[in-house]
């Protein structure tokens, strides 16, 4: 199967539900026999010794050892307390939604719901409810990062890095992205960028450190050591975003050097080429001004911590 059919994409971005508008809907509190541990030598009736692996437009139960993880989805970060705690309410109240899976090798891949899965499998659960869809590997991982995003199950780096395989992978751009996720193509275009910082600064995103306001921000600075330290002054002076835009509006680094305007003199033209090599060689911008005697090259920093590196450097002298 290459991909849904047109009203099928469609409604990706209206959520999970409209994908499976056909499925009935499962109990509040499914009965003990289908979902409990304890009662697990009562479940014959909702056994499955012989899957058909067949789509179906209703819930079946089927043994949880027949359903296994898709390691090509877009979360990756499940914390051991968000499982434990729904594992406890499924003990309680059984699986109030059912598992998205698709045929697989055999058995069956979870499309959406590996949290529901995994929180399962703590409760010791031998079924669950689950709903089958023939997906292609694309739909796959559409529906699954629809689903995560919608639910906010999603950190600000898989977010991006969901968005951008779909770029890459199924050659999408930010506004047909967009379209299937239910965003504005802003919104897409600017999480996808905050995978060009460096990686120390994304981890910070990823632990919810500093946000992704504060990412945007750090951003319009170009150099990556530039981009590290301010995001560690974010950290060491707790700056709001307000406060770091600031600080980078009277210290941006341009992606580009300025041109000189129309009719304006500059008697060493090399001057942009000359302040890009410091800036490469030293991660940080540079300025060379010109003046009747001579002139001044300027080093900007932005924290304590950039002083030192750039003191660091300059000091260490070459054997």
């Amino acid at each position: 199967m290459q991909g849904l059919k047109k009203n099928q994409r469609m409604a990706l971005g209206r959520g999970l539900s409209a994908l499976v508008s056909s499925a009935a809907p499962v109990a509040a509190t499914p009965p003990p026999t289908q979902v409990l541990p304890q009662h697990a030598e009562n479940t014959a009736e909702f056994s499955d010794p012989a899957p058909t692996l067949e789509p179906t437009s209703g819930v079946q139960y089927v043994d949880i050892a027949r359903i296994s993880a898709n390691p090509e989805q877009p979360r990756v970060d499940f914390p051991e307390q968000e499982i434990a705690e729904l594992s406890e309410s499924i003990k309680a109240l059984g699986i109030l939604q059912p598992i998205l899976v698709r045929p697989w090798q055999g058995s069956y891949q979870i499309v959406a719901g590996e949290r529901r899965f995994r929180a399962s499998q703590r409760a010791g659960l031998t079924q669950v409810p689950v709903l089958i869809k023939e997906l292609s590997d694309r739909d796959t991982f559409e529906v699954a990062l629809v689903e995560n995003v919608q639910r906010l199950n999603l950190n600000p780096l898989e977010e991006a890095r969901g968005y951008q395989r779909l770029m890459d992978e199924f050659n999408l751009n930010a506004q047909e992205v967009a379209a299937r996720v239910g965003k504005d193509r802003a919104t897409v275009a600017n999480l996808v960028r905050i995978l060009r910082l460096p990686a120390a600064v994304q981890e910070y995103l990823r632990e919810g450190i500093i946000t992704v306001g504060h990412a945007k921000a750090i951003l319009t600075v170009k150099e990556p050591a530039a981009q590290t330290s301010l995001a560690q002054k974010v950290i060491d002076e707790s700056l709001s975003v307000r406060a770091l835009e600031a600080i980078v509006s009277r210290e941006v680094v341009l992606e580009e050097p300025k041109k000189p305007r129309a009719g304006k003199r500059i008697e060493a033209s090399q001057f942009p080429e000359i302040e890009e090599r410091l800036r490469n060689a030293l991660g940080t911008k540079v300025t060379i001004r010109r003046s009747k005697k001579g002139g001044a090259v300027e080093l900007h920093f932005f924290s304590d911590s950039e002083l030192d590196r750039l003191i660091d450097i300059l000091s260490t002298s070459k054997e």
